[in-house]
């Protein structure tokens, strides 16, 4: 069997947890794929066929409230890290107390 783009991103960035209902949704999952291509300097695949190759490995959302989500998911390794670390936004509507180096520091190292 080749190993495929798809398949060598879920081994090294995903872990399966068959006793929980949380998930990936699928903008978390396909943004985790890009980071991972970025640091692995890997060209990535449009949304629409990333959705197509991870059905190809097996992997099938279900629906909550309006969202696809592959249930059992959980980010692992420097993609999520990296995901994580851009994804906290710089500024928000609301006022916070933390600033946001700490705010980075947390979330890492809720994926660490």
């Amino acid at each position: 069997m080749t190993d495929t783009q798809i398949g060598s991103f879920i081994r090294d960035c995903v872990v399966f947890e068959d006793d929980t209902e949380n998930g990936l949704d699928f903008d978390t999952f396909y943004g985790l794929y890009i980071s991972w291509c970025v640091l692995g300097r890997k060209i990535p695949v449009p949304d629409s066929a990333f959705k197509t190759a991870l059905e190809l490995e097996g992997l099938k959302p279900i629906k909550v409230s309006g969202r696809r989500i592959y249930p059992g998911m959980s980010m692992v390794g420097a993609a999520a890290r990296d995901y994580v670390v851009n994804s906290v936004p710089l500024w928000s509507d609301t006022a916070t107390d933390l600033p946001v180096s700490e705010i980075r520091q947390q979330a890492v190292a809720s994926i660490a």
